[in-house]
């Protein structure tokens, strides 16, 4: 889950309203959008949004593009714990209550993310005995969601909890969740959350299970064997959510993939990708080379997984190259390079790419859900 530190400082700006200008003539044809494409074909298509983006010089440009590209925005960084509850005494809602403001006034749905995650929690949270772990999530389901109540289409209930490498039975992820209730955090994080919500989609979402290779592999077994304990104890989970973060340095076998997401489609769940974008980093430095082999991966992963009709949803993280996370961590890694991840459909002209064409030829491709 990509979450830059460097990215969250700039979160705590106020309640300003921005004016959304008409989209430029690049748009091209009168419906020629990957939302509009998309909403053709009956799958949602959205991306993640950063409030604090609009606040830039390129802030009217920005918002514009997803006003126009998208019908989805999910929550970057704005309703992550970390971000919501800095230290014990403060909310900070101003950064979520702008995107929402800003969704509401473009008719755009809101995927809420995330709800508890044991790898983003603050210092202070870390502090706190099993005993008051366990009430201050519960108290945070409750406060977030009263809140938001009816404003979101979809939630990350609980995000990523697989990580093999923490030891844990299952292969669960380590942290104050889990040690406060158990496996069963989960189950009762989406129980409080259902109370709550009782339309929105709810979603259990993980990442690293598209690769082929061992760690692939574990995130795969892990995750079924996961969702099939959930399902016996009757966790009201309505999706699972597949990050996707692509990578010119990873294989893929996309039968074997595809197999897992069918295989996740028959224990009665939607399935989402939620974060999908391209790390091209190992890819040819040359523009035009690269911008190639990004669409090419593109292409070959989405041909094959929007085949499944039980993909519902399909959302990028962010819409433009210099606004991904990506960029901003090369930006911090490398700050005289003179090249930087071109990662996303849109560039930082916010123009389009070969991406953005071979994720519409897809999705014209896909059957109608």
């Amino acid at each position: 889950m990509p979450h830059p530190v460097s990215r969250r400082g700039v979160l705590a700006g106020g309640l300003a309203t921005l004016a959304v200008p008409a989209p430029p003539s690049s748009a091209g044809p009168a419906g020629e959008t990957l939302g509009a494409l998309a909403t053709a074909k009956g799958l949602t298509l959205g991306a993640s949004f950063a409030v604090h983006e609009t606040d830039g010089p390129h802030g009217e440009r920005y918002a514009a593009l997803y006003a126009r590209e998208v019908r989805s925005l999910t929550s970057e960084l704005e309703l992550k714990l970390s971000v919501l509850r800095p230290d014990p005494d403060t909310i900070a809602f101003a950064p979520a209550d702008r995107l929402f403001a800003f969704a509401e006034r473009q008719r755009l749905a809101v995927r809420g993310h995330t709800l508890v995650w044991n790898d983003d929690v603050p210092e202070w949270f870390k502090a706190l005995s099993r005993r008051e772990a366990g009430y201050m999530m519960d108290a945070h389901i409750e406060t977030v969601l009263g809140r938001y109540q009816g404003r979101a289409a979809a939630w990350d209930v609980v995000n990523e909890p697989i990580a093999p490498w923490d030891n844990q039975p299952g292969n669960l992820r380590a942290g104050p969740f889990l040690t406060a209730y158990g496996e069963d955090y989960i189950a009762r994080a989406f129980r409080l959350a259902r109370t709550l919500e009782p339309r929105a989609k709810l979603v259990l979402n993980e990442a690293f299970t598209e690769t082929d290779d061992a760690r692939g592999a574990t995130f795969r077994a892990s995750l079924l064997a996961l969702l099939r304990r959930l399902a016996d104890r009757g966790a009201p989970i309505d999706a699972v959510g597949l990050q996707c973060h692509l990578s010119s340095r990873h294989r893929y076998d996309l039968p074997r993939f595809t197999a897992f997401v069918e295989e996740i489609a028959t224990l009665g769940y939607d399935i989402h990708l939620t974060e999908l974008d391209c790390d091209d980093g190992a890819f040819p430095r040359d523009i035009a080379r690269r911008d190639a082999a990004v669409a090419r991966l593109y292409a070959d992963f989405l041909g094959a997984v929007l085949s499944i009709r039980a993909v519902t949803s399909l959302t990028f993280w962010q819409l433009a190259d210099t606004t991904s996370w990506l960029y901003y961590r090369d930006l911090a890694e490398r700050p005289r390079a003179a090249d930087r991840p071109r990662p996303l459909p849109f560039d930082g002209t916010f123009a389009r790419k070969p991406a953005w064409t071979a994720i519409a030829d897809a999705i014209r491709a896909m059957p109608p859900r």
